[in-house]
């Protein structure tokens, strides 16, 4: 779902950054009022957390790919994210009742900080 998101999003008006802003700012937004209603509404929790893994997923795929033009450095930050993403909410769809979804919305809204200055440079 997360890949057609950004398939779709990709096809809107607006630079590349300003789309990939747009998908990182919808998913945060409801990866955060999944987080706030977990025990009253448990599937759109696992809904939340499966779209912004397959986000992860996508950009893990993306920047491990030679065809990427991304900075080596910024590759590898961003591949390391996605290692952490996918281990924690692994974590959380296996009922991890210790763990939150914070650490995923925060990197999400850094990584939508990180878009927002570049796309004003």
């Amino acid at each position: 779902m997360a890949r057609r998101a950004y398939e779709t999003s990709a096809k809107s008006t607006g630079t590349p950054r300003s789309v990939e802003y747009h998908l990182f700012m919808r998913l945060t937004s409801a990866l955060a009022t999944a987080e706030e209603n977990r025990s009253n509404n448990h599937s759109s929790y696992i809904d939340a957390l499966s779209q912004n893994l397959e986000l992860w997923t996508t950009i893990g795929a993306d920047v491990s790919s030679s065809e990427n033009a991304l900075p080596a450095s910024l590759r590898g930050q961003l591949f390391y994210l996605f290692e952490f993403t996918q281990h924690h909410t692994k974590r959380l769809l296996s009922g991890d009742a210790s763990l939150s979804a914070e650490p995923l919305i925060e990197i999400n809204r850094n990584v939508m900080t990180g878009l927002n200055a570049s796309a004003s440079e």
